[in-house]
């Protein structure tokens, strides 16, 4: 049995008007990656069991984060993309937050986009 995520409350106007910020500053980073800023990296390791993540933010991507080979954003909390997936799903669902207040209810669907952040490797 599939555990289901929790039901988050309706975003508010703080919520959209990160979003709205979050899809200029990821919007900017596709077009130019040196729009992005100072790369910040974090190695966790845990001992029990054995293995590790590492964890990487950008200066000017408020909210954007990778873990391993997942990305995330602070505004879009339990979803995670793949790099592949940033342009053609993470910033339409931070787009539909920004502008009509709805959160992604539908998982990704996983198809191939070109690398667009290959400079994030």
């Amino acid at each position: 049995m599939t555990k289901r995520a929790p039901k988050l409350p309706p975003p508010t106007q703080q919520d959209r008007e990160a979003a709205a910020i979050a899809v200029e500053a990821l919007t900017a980073a596709l077009a130019d990656p040196t729009m992005m800023g100072q790369r910040s990296v974090a190695f966790l390791d845990f001992s029990n069991p054995r293995r590790g993540e590492c964890h990487i933010t950008w200066a000017n991507l408020p909210g954007f984060f990778q873990v391993n080979d997942r990305y995330s954003h602070a505004c879009l909390p339990g979803w995670e993309y793949t790099k592949a997936e940033i342009a053609a799903e993470m910033i339409p669902d931070l787009q539909a937050l920004a502008v009509h207040a709805v959160r992604p209810c539908l998982p990704t669907k996983g198809e191939a986009a070109p690398d667009l952040f290959g400079v994030m490797s």
